[in-house]
């Protein structure tokens, strides 16, 4: 058969033949297949099978960067307080301070006193006062000083007195002397030929009067106005010249009746 076939139309007619009875016998298949409502296509899809067991986590991935702060939000209402804690253990006693009595002649209180001290700490001390503190007499070669003032309305007194007053009281009486403001100034420290060892520098910045010779009262004065001085004498013995334990008077004359007359200075004494 073929070989007729071949004989009649060639190879290529063979082969055109049988290309088309393939081609007429698939269109009577599909014609075939195609009475079922067109169910034919949604059959031939594969049916999917049951899911599959899941499987592990896998490793975490590194870490982002940060992001940027969020704003601070709202302060929040304050706590209720808590219970109270339970009381503590008792401390360990504290050490007592001891007092010990100082004798005078003490080389931290010449005076005497008294040392407290704590355990092995410092000790603290109250030292008593000196003796011309506490109602006793300014010491031997010790120096106080003081002021003195007066002024005196114009009348018919010619003569009166200035007081000279010690805070601390001395045990003896002594000599003493007056410079006018003139003296002073001039630095005349001198009487009848004696250094008297009275010094005060009148225009000098914190210049101190000094009383450089135990037992003597030095008496200096910064203005004096229609006055003279006549003497100086302890109180209650007008006719003895110089100064008791508590002070002195300076006897003061007066040149005008009329006028007014001022004085004022400073004083110093030293103890013998």
């Amino acid at each position: 058969m073929f070989s007729t076939l071949r004989t009649r139309f060639g190879i290529p007619g063979v082969i055109s033949v049988i290309a088309l009875v393939f081609a007429m016998f698939g269109g009577a298949y599909a014609a075939s297949n195609s009475s079922g409502g067109g169910k034919a296509t949604a059959s031939a899809k594969a049916k999917k099978g049951p899911r599959g067991p899941k499987g592990a986590t896998g490793p975490a991935g590194p870490a982002g960067a940060q992001g940027p702060a969020g704003p601070q939000g709202a302060k929040g209402d304050a706590g209720a307080n808590g219970a109270p804690g339970a009381t503590g253990a008792t401390g360990l006693a504290g050490t007592s301070v001891t007092n010990t009595a100082l004798a005078k002649g003490n080389v931290n209180c010449p005076e005497g006193g008294a040392e407290f001290k704590v355990g092995s700490g410092a000790p603290t001390r109250a030292c008593s006062g000196s003796p011309w503190t506490a109602g006793g007499t300014l010491p031997s070669g010790q120096t106080e000083t003081g002021t003195w003032s007066i002024a005196y309305p114009g009348g018919t007194f010619a003569e009166f007195t200035v007081p000279i007053s010690f805070p601390i009281p001395l045990k003896e009486a002594g000599e003493a002397f007056f410079f006018t403001s003139e003296q002073v100034e001039n630095q005349e420290f001198e009487v009848a030929g004696k250094d008297t060892g009275c010094r005060w520098g009148l225009f000098e910045v914190n210049a101190k009067p000094e009383a450089k010779k135990t037992g003597t009262l030095c008496v200096f004065s910064q203005e004096y106005s229609t006055l003279n001085e006549t003497g100086i004498h302890p109180p209650g013995e007008p006719l003895e010249p110089g100064f008791g334990p508590a002070g002195g008077l300076v006897n003061m004359n007066r040149t005008n009746a009329a006028a007014q007359s001022i004085a004022y200075g400073v004083w110093a004494v030293t103890a013998k």
